[in-house]
């Protein structure tokens, strides 16, 4: 369990270090401001967040702590059956695969 300030934290550093450089001009402007408002409200995001039934059900949240642990092996799973691609409007098309859910991990973990 990880303190949901070291979520956002280590989440906040995989956007700056590893998807905004991939980036140029005007997209990569974009997508770090907007990246960079909801790091802002990550503490409001988890509050209205913590109180859905289900997270505390599969135990994935409590307290202020975040099961990323069991969020990271099962989402490493998917990521090994290939890559994603997100279409992000006005940003274009983002591809994350496997080596992408261990860095955000490590940066989570790291934090």
């Amino acid at each position: 369990m990880y303190h949901y300030r070291n979520v956002v934290n280590g989440l906040t550093k995989f956007v700056d270090h590893e998807l905004t450089p991939k980036m140029t001009g005007l997209n990569k402007w974009l997508f770090g401001t907007g990246a960079g408002i909801v790091a802002s409200k990550g503490e409001h995001v988890f509050h209205a967040l913590k109180d859905i039934p289900l997270l505390h059900t599969l135990e994935l949240i409590e307290e202020e702590n975040i099961n990323v642990t069991c969020i990271y092996k099962e989402l490493l799973r998917q990521a090994e059956k290939g890559p994603i691609h997100i279409d992000i409007p006005m940003i274009g098309t983002v591809t994350l695969d496997k080596t992408d859910v261990e860095k955000m991990y490590r940066y989570i973990i790291e934090d």
